[in-house]
């Protein structure tokens, strides 16, 4: 298992097998990790994002195989891991992203990895680049605008890839997606595509991610458990082989085995009221903060 995302809430932030020891902070780290935090709370997502994840243990690693300098581990009991020996080769921009990207991730502690946990977790990270380029239009917002300005104008084969087949026989013209590897283009690229077409931000943020198996939609548990729910709660093990037959209809064993561990846990219903109907009325907030910093960008 290399450079998994375990959706930090569900974990996806990557983490990998062979992750060097954690430990607690270094004075040197820690003082970086607070001076950040002071950075980001001129948001107010932010302000949000660090009390509720307060109790959130905050480690530090040497070397590891995170993507990134900062990421999250584990998945019902997350930790915010920061790579000593990157993090210094970070843009202070950068760090400032990924810390708050991975206090949403965070946030959402989820025991599988789930694909609308962290298409939430980056529209909460978009608002808080909106709002903290808002309070800091000449630095940071002008830097994000940068960034989403020229994502908008090398994104036009990233949207042909979006396109539904003409038939289902059609081979994808792009067959995964590279997101940028700075956090910062990143951002700039999700936030351009969350300003032109929320349902291509969406798809962008599940296609640029490298799922492990083990990955679920939370629509899909939602609709198995509405569908199969007896025949889940009969089962006297977990199913085995590629296929799990329930009710004599034959579904994903990926899917069929992450339902059988979360039924009768209340997890679903818990990440469902955790994700705050963020397709939603989160969306509406997010195009209010986006316009926020649109306008004081362009004074």
């Amino acid at each position: 298992m290399t450079r998994l995302l375990t959706l930090l809430l569900a974990a996806v932030s990557a983490s990998a097998a062979s992750l060097s020891p954690v430990t607690a902070p270094s004075a040197r780290t820690a003082a970086e990790l607070a001076r950040l935090e002071a950075q980001a709370m001129a948001s107010l997502t932010a302000r949000r994002l660090f009390t509720a994840t307060r109790r959130v243990p905050r480690r530090e690693v040497r070397g590891s195989e995170l993507p990134d300098a900062i990421g999250v581990r584990g998945g019902a009991a997350p930790e915010i891991v920061l790579d000593a020996l990157r993090l210094p080769e970070t843009t202070e921009i950068d760090a400032e992203i990924l810390l708050v990207l991975n206090t949403a991730r965070a946030e959402l502690a989820f025991p599988i990895p789930v694909v609308e946990a962290e298409q939430a977790a980056w529209q909460k990270t978009l608002v808080f680049c909106a709002e903290r380029g808002a309070e800091d239009p000449k630095g940071f917002g002008a830097l994000l605008a940068r960034a989403a300005e020229t994502a908008r104008a090398s994104s036009a084969s990233l949207e042909r890839s979006a396109l539904p087949a003409r038939s289902p026989w059609e081979l994808a013209e792009t067959p995964a997606l590279k997101l940028p590897v700075s956090a910062l283009a990143r951002a700039g690229l999700l936030l351009h595509l969350l300003d032109k077409d929320p349902q291509k931000f969406y798809w962008a943020v599940e296609a640029g991610a490298p799922w492990p198996r083990g990955a679920a939609r939370l629509s899909e548990l939602e609709d198995l458990f509405a569908l199969r729910g007896k025949e889940l709660a009969a089962l006297k093990a977990p199913p085995a082989g590629s296929y799990a037959e329930l009710g004599g209809r034959r579904y994903p064993a990926a899917l069929a085995l992450a339902a059988y561990r979360l039924r009768g846990t209340g997890e679903v219903e818990r990440l469902r009221e955790s994700l705050e109907n963020y397709d939603g009325v989160g969306l509406a907030s997010a195009r209010v903060a986006i316009n926020r910093w649109r306008r004081a960008t362009a004074k």
